[in-house]
């Protein structure tokens, strides 16, 4: 255990000098002792010790609030850290940078009488600003403990300034073995800036001016981007790709078929720079993709969403403004890049069709793929469940301007009838497509549809059970086993659910009468059901592999 230490706490000091630390404030303890060697090790940052932790972290608020600078400020487990309270909590009143990090006892000791340990888990509440609880120090942990280290810094000097906490389970032996000063793992150091500061955008435009393959990517909840902004990319050769959820609905000239070539060609070339405005894209091929890649991440204050923790620069302010002024700033690129996506998107683009054409009735990619068409040009939005549907809006869901929802926060199935109700009475109409387990799991959504007069089509894409575990590594399990943990057939008659809310209830078994019975549902009003019995799971997942063997793209 002990071989884990220097590489990833050493790297987490590193990168805490990296982003501006000058200072560190140390009470002694034997827990944390690993935090202050290594500390004590960098001639960089001046180490101070403190003999009482409650006048020690007074000590460290008068030092961050003369300085303006983040001072770090260490100390042992159980109730040392508890002295800090008092200073933590003025230093979040005033708006003082501290930086705490308290030593804890390794999470399997915690409630069960062991020594010196206490619930320091959230231990001083609303008074930090962020608060982490680091993993214990194992293998591969130090690009996660740089970039924690350097979000640390940016958020105690962040306006308002305040303290934040980081709570470090460390297992003995608590002596870090021998070996050089880490270095930080960045070039340079994460840095995040404010908008709308033209020294941020220009940070910014350095952190990427020299890349070869630069793309914008527009993800989940990226506000609507401008045509003139967009054009911009364009005259710069950056090719632009849009998720399904993205505020601009995929509009014509982005790429949308990315899920699809990379899955076929993993082996294109990768992007050296990723310009993302909102939440990582739904499609895992195109995130893995981008592994390497520097980032700008342009999203709202407070926001940082790249579970990826790649080297990044984070500009916090209006997105959609971030990026106009950012290309500004951009010099053009050789048009190599953007023409070879072009072509390998068509390719792509020209397989789905293909697959589907040779599909049976009952396959679900059918209606993704003209969704749009389907309910209009209608300003009533669609919502799409966290699991299967979203992921076949992604691959299926070409152009079209459709205003795709889902909750992608915490991806789960639950509560989604309910939100396409709340969108419903807001909006007049909603489209909800859900797979059968997630309609199951809401029924009772279905009453604000008939106590409120909410007009909704509900689209249930019914296979009988968890689609999505046929294109997960359980799906290579024995048939009857994976039915039993992962398949969980129910054979539940939704009909009889629609009758008790007073819902129009429609079923289908084939494309041509969904399509049929869709159109005829779609503008009458209040609460419409429209069942499709589809493809049974694996023969779904079958067809999606499809799209990923057939043909050849360009290199």
């Amino acid at each position: 255990m002990t071989a884990w230490l220097r590489p990833y706490l050493g790297q987490f000091i590193a990168q805490l000098a990296a982003a501006g630390v000058k200072h560190a404030v140390i009470a002694p303890g034997s827990r944390s002792t690993p935090l202050a060697l290594l500390l004590k090790e960098r001639p960089d940052i001046d180490v101070m010790m403190a003999l009482d932790e409650r006048s020690g972290a007074y000590f460290a608020l008068g030092l961050a609030k003369a300085s303006s600078c983040p001072v770090v400020l260490v100390c042992t487990s159980g109730t040392a850290a508890a002295n800090f309270m008092p200073a933590v909590a003025e230093a979040g009143l005033s708006r003082v940078p501290l930086v705490v990090l308290t030593a804890d006892r390794p999470r399997e000791l915690r409630d069960v009488g062991a020594a010196q340990t206490i619930n320091q888990v959230n231990l001083y509440g609303s008074h930090v600003k962020w608060f982490v609880d680091m993993p214990t120090p194992g293998p591969d942990l130090e690009h996660h403990a740089a970039v924690t280290a350097a979000r640390a810094v940016h958020r105690a000097m962040s306006q308002p300034r305040g303290p934040v906490h980081l709570n470090f389970p460390l297992r003995e032996p608590l002596l870090p073995e021998e070996g050089p000063i880490g270095q930080a793992l960045m070039a340079g150091h994460y840095a995040p800036v404010l908008l709308p500061s033209s020294d941020g955008i220009e940070a910014a435009s350095k952190w990427i001016w020299n890349a070869r393959f630069p793309i914008v990517a527009l993800g989940p909840e990226a506000p609507w981007v401008s045509d003139a902004v967009l054009d911009k990319a364009r005259n710069l050769h950056l090719p632009v790709f849009a998720d399904p959820l993205c505020h601009n609905g995929r509009p014509a000239g982005v790429l949308t078929a990315y899920d699809t070539f990379l899955r076929s060609h993993p082996g294109f070339s990768r992007p050296d720079a990723v310009i993302r405005l909102g939440a990582p894209l739904t499609s895992k091929a195109f995130n893995q993709w981008c592994d390497g890649a520097r980032l700008v991440l342009l999203d709202w204050p407070l926001g940082f969403r790249d579970p990826a923790l790649l080297e990044s620069v984070v500009v916090e302010g209006d997105p959609a403004d971030a990026l106009s002024s950012l290309l500004d700033r951009l010099p053009p690129t050789a048009p190599d890049f953007v023409n070879r996506l072009a072509q390998v998107e068509q390719e792509a683009q020209a397989r789905v069709d293909f697959v589907l054409e040779k599909s049976p009735q009952d396959f679900e990619g059918r209606f993704y793929r003209e969704a749009a068409q389907l309910w209009g040009s209608r300003a009533s939005p669609a919502l799409a469940a966290s699991s299967m549907p979203v992921r076949d809006f992604d691959t299926f869901y070409s152009h079209g301007g459709l205003r795709l929802m889902a909750n992608r926060g915490a991806n789960g199935i639950d509560g989604l009838i309910s939100t396409a109700m709340g969108i419903a009475r807001h909006t007049g109409d909603v489209l909800a497509v859900v797979g059968d387990l997630a309609f199951h799991h809401d029924l009772t959504g279905l009453i604000y549809g008939q106590r409120l007069g909410i007009n909704a089509l509900i689209v249930v894409i019914n296979n009988d059970g968890g689609a999505i575990f046929s294109y997960l590594a359980q799906g290579q399990l024995d048939e009857d086993l994976f039915e039993e943990l992962f398949g969980t057939p129910h054979q539940v008659d939704f009909s009889g659910v629609a009758a008790l809310y007073g819902a129009d209830f429609r079923r289908a078994y084939g494309y041509d009468a969904f399509r049929s019975q869709f159109l005829e549902l779609r503008d009458r009003p209040g609460l419409r059901v429209l069942e499709w019995r589809t493809s049974p799971r694996r023969h779904s997942a079958a067809i999606h592999r499809q799209l990923y063997q057939s043909g050849a793209l360009s290199q």
